[in-house]
């Protein structure tokens, strides 16, 4: 059985499109919001190695992938997250990166580092990882190299 026309306008001219809209207005507060975070967030990568040796002056040589090496610059912060022993938790010491195989005047290999600790090693220290802030970027940026790389390959 159809309604008739009359009967079908005034239930149009009665509906509240209020939850309509309400729910449009969250959806696009919450839109913006996610895109201002892909845009303005910042998001820091790191050159790790766990594959460093304590030297007999208190320095450390890293060994690193020969394209993080080419980025990295004398005096650029470092942290060197040491792992304790059974009682000792792990610590994390500050330290700067105090040469690279592109100055003439080391004789480090192309994939090495040297770094300068500033604080004490902790005594029993069996290893650890080395972190090196490269570069921060948005995660607008980090989808754009990855949407890159799949193009290319």
């Amino acid at each position: 059985m159809s309604i008739s026309f009359s009967r079908s306008m005034r239930s149009l001219h009665g509906d509240s499109f209020r939850p309509s809209l309400a729910t449009l207005i969250i959806a696009s507060i919450f839109i913006i919001a996610w895109f201002a975070w892909l845009v303005f967030a910042q998001i820091t990568l790191y050159a790790t190695s766990q594959d460093w040796e304590l030297q007999r002056d208190g320095s450390l040589i890293v060994h690193l992938s020969e394209d993080a090496v080419t980025r990295l610059r004398p005096g650029q912060r470092v942290t060197l997250e040491v792992q304790g022993t059974s009682n000792q938790p792990s610590q994390q010491l500050p330290a700067i990166v105090a040469d690279t195989p592109s100055r003439t005047q080391n004789r480090l290999a192309s994939d090495t580092v040297r770094v300068t600790l500033l604080a004490p090693m902790p005594k029993g220290a069996t290893g650890g990882q080395v972190k090196i802030p490269m570069e921060t970027v948005s995660p607008l940026t980090l989808i754009t190299r990855a949407a890159e790389q799949v193009t290319v390959r």
